[in-house]
């Protein structure tokens, strides 16, 4: 995943920089908010806390390479530039979704 990542930033490193400002709040928004509905839901759901932190991140952690294949492929959408987004997603989610496992990791080390 991380090449196929490294492979699209590089091959439109022209329009990364512009791409992560009109869309990097709002990927960032999706992930965190995602990944609080997940906790959320789950707990609710009267499950573990072992199961509500790996729900999360999972739901986190969302295809982001699917998501750059189909829209950079010569035989699917054949647009990089719709990629872009998708990568900026992938490179947000692998941080926020290690943050909120710490968070969650501390938590739980926390004597009660």
């Amino acid at each position: 995943m991380g090449i196929i990542i490294a492979g699209l930033l590089v091959r439109e490193r022209a329009n990364v920089l512009s791409c992560f400002v009109q869309v990097g709040s709002v990927t960032l928004a999706l992930n965190v908010v995602a990944m609080a509905l997940g906790y959320g839901l789950v707990r609710v759901s009267q499950l573990s806390e072992p199961e509500a932190k790996a729900i999360s991140v999972e739901v986190g952690i969302q295809n982001g390479t699917l998501a750059i294949a189909i829209a950079s492929a010569p035989t699917l959408l054949n647009m990089p530039t719709m990629a872009i987004p998708a990568a900026i997603y992938s490179l947000l989610m692998f941080v926020t979704s290690g943050l909120f496992a710490a968070l969650l990791n501390a938590r739980l080390q926390r004597p009660t």
